[in-house]
């Protein structure tokens, strides 16, 4: 039995139940997320799930796990940003485990074929890749929505102060383009390092 679930992307439709590499390519994974609004869109401004995974990799201190700091959301470009706050909504209408377990499972396998594209092995579990992130987020809280850091530690104050700084200096300037390009930049030179490798478009003919 075939599954059809179609969605719009800059690639044009896709099979989200036969996900191919040249579905996952640096151009369409970042012009998505770059159009993923965080928070659901609440930011002053627009900050999105590309410039998210920028700043969760300048975060990350592993080089060899930053290329997976770049795509640990990749996934998101396939089933959007499902908040923790929203997850919780659709839990208390249902069946919470099940919903969990549903949408944890979906996720992993997105990674795992998002992975075997890139060459990339997910490192979602790491503690390097999670302490960035989490990192990130603070971070976010704090500069978007003016989250009080007094209750951290001095040490991680002091890195999400860091990560604080590194929202302002991304040069995205709130434009959707402008983190497409960054993500996209960034994943080319995290392949130029023989960290990942890029898929190629399915359009791609050779000639």
């Amino acid at each position: 039995m075939t599954m059809d679930i179609p969605m719009h992307t800059t690639a044009g439709l896709i099979d989200l139940a036969h996900l191919q590499p040249g579905h996952m390519t640096a151009e369409a994974i970042g012009d998505t997320l770059a159009k993923i609004n965080r928070f659901n869109g609440r930011t002053p401004h627009p900050w999105s799930v590309a410039a998210h995974s920028v700043l969760v990799e300048a975060l990350c201190p592993e080089v060899d796990m930053k290329g997976w700091a770049l795509l640990h959301d990749a996934h998101e470009a396939f089933i959007g940003d499902i908040t923790i706050p929203g997850l919780e909504l659709i839990c208390a209408s249902g069946t919470g485990i099940a919903v969990r377990n549903a949408v944890k499972n979906v996720k992993g396998s997105l990674d795992r074929k998002i992975g075997g594209a890139w060459e990339c092995a997910p490192r979602s579990q790491s503690y390097e890749v999670r302490r960035a992130d989490w990192l990130a987020c603070e971070a976010e809280m704090a500069v978007f929505f003016g989250a009080p850091l007094d209750a951290h530690p001095p040490a991680d104050r002091e890195q999400i102060l860091r990560a604080c700084d590194l929202i302002s200096d991304l040069p995205t300037g709130g434009r959707w383009e402008a983190a497409r390009d960054l993500w996209i930049s960034r994943a080319e030179a995290l392949a130029s390092m023989g960290l990942l490798r890029l898929p190629r478009s399915n359009t791609h003919t050779d000639l």
